[in-house]
């Protein structure tokens, strides 16, 4: 509805997009609309690691039935209509103006913030908040808004961007404005620590280094004067926001989250690496990861509850979509990266503030699909189509922050 609406009001020009745009699209959705093909038994019964499928469908005398690729079709339709909000907002900011998108960074920012609030009255209600959308009982993380304390931390992480690039240039010419930008990206600093995810700590500083890449090409740090009341302020507001913490325990869960003697990653990758041989190469269907490998888990590590994921989003991939989805995210990502590429070498290409977020946006959830799943979180996987949406559909800014036409990493 919201896509329709969007057309309706802003008319054939919505659909007027870069042809980058379509051609991701396509490639994405390809391989799982193939997956949910009916195909003749004939041809089914040949595709590897289908054996166990057709031996249990001949307990009811439905071996020789039309079947698709996916092992399990109902969870790959799932997959493919959850594609639809990450396509719409690529759709939403291709067709906007680069004082649009700018606008769309700022609000990105702003709900960040909301996110750490909504967070801080989780820990205030020690698990038993009305606020805990997920996990009533689980004290002393802050979730947000988020299904897991990874999301949010991603989240987070991205809006502190969004902040830096959206209200930077203007912080620079307002002592106010800058003294509240400092104290916002403080709070949202201290709520990816709250968040106890080890990664999304560990990734503070390559978000750090893409905002500082931004102050640096837009000269902004010279222009940045802090004056002492302002880091008297954020000092407060960080010694605040620690007491608070500490009042909930929270300090202490964080540090005991850098215990990594349970880490069970290492088991799961093992049975997915096995997982994958077996529906190797064009593997078991988008969204099937849950039906594949209870069969795959090795005995001694199979655990109490059910891995919902691989927690390495490229194996995956690979074993839901072997070589084809494979190559068409490369081919996608691809795209991404040169229009990334673009972006940093001529600020009249895209503005380069929005070239760099979508460049820290990629890069921090790409680094952390080695360890979790982001590409599966909706918030993420939509922060991830607004960034990717900048690049491969850019729009020059009205007016040029700098007389320099191009500007060199």
């Amino acid at each position: 509805m919201a896509l329709f609406g969007w057309f309706a009001l802003r008319g054939p020009e919505a659909l007027a997009v870069d042809r980058r745009i379509w051609i991701a699209l396509a490639l994405i959705a390809v391989v799982p609309l193939l997956q949910l093909i009916p195909l003749p038994p004939s041809l089914w019964h040949e595709l590897p690691g289908r054996s166990v499928l057709r031996d249990a469908l001949a307990l009811v005398g439905q071996e020789d039935a039309w079947r698709p690729l996916s092992v399990a079709p109902q969870r790959t339709l799932d997959g493919v209509l959850s594609l639809l909000p990450p396509f719409t907002a690529m759709l939403f900011v291709a067709s906007m103006d680069a004082r649009d998108r700018l606008l769309l960074l700022k609000v990105i920012a702003g709900f960040g913030l909301l996110s750490v609030a909504i967070g801080a009255a989780q820990l205030a209600g020690g698990g038993e908040s009305p606020l805990q959308f997920y996990y009533r009982g689980q004290s002393g993380i802050l979730f947000g808004f988020q299904g897991n304390r990874n999301a949010q931390a991603d989240v987070l992480l991205i809006a502190i961007l969004a902040l830096v690039v959206g209200w930077g240039t203007a912080a620079a010419k307002s002592r106010a404005l800058l003294g509240a930008v400092l104290i916002v990206g403080a709070v949202l600093l201290l709520g990816v620590v709250l968040t106890a995810s080890r990664t999304g700590m560990g990734l503070i500083p390559v978000m750090l280094l893409w905002g500082l890449i931004f102050l640096r090409r837009e000269r902004l740090i010279v222009a940045m004067r802090v004056t002492r009341w302002q880091w008297l302020a954020l000092g407060a507001s960080g010694v605040v926001g620690v007491l608070a913490a500490w009042q909930t325990n929270a300090v202490a869960r964080v540090l005991a989250r850098f215990d990594f003697s349970g880490e069970y990653r290492p088991d799961i990758w093992r049975d997915t690496i096995f997982a994958i041989q077996q529906y190797w190469p064009l593997g078991s269907g988008l969204g099937t990861f849950t039906r594949v490998i209870p069969p795959a888990e090795r005995l001694e590590a199979v655990r109490g509850t059910l891995n919902n994921r691989a927690h390495n989003e490229y194996l995956e991939l690979v074993l839901e979509g072997g070589i084809p989805l494979a190559l068409c995210w490369a081919i996608v990502a691809a795209l991404v990266l040169a229009g990334i590429w673009r972006g940093l070498r001529n600020r009249h290409v895209m503005p380069t503030g929005q070239a760099i977020f979508a460049a820290g946006t990629i890069s921090l959830t790409t680094l952390h699909s080695l360890v979790d799943y982001p590409f599966r979180s909706m918030a993420l996987v939509t922060l991830i189509a607004i960034a990717a949406a900048l690049v491969l559909a850019p729009r020059p800014s009205e007016k040029p922050t700098s007389p320099r036409e191009s500007t060199n990493l």
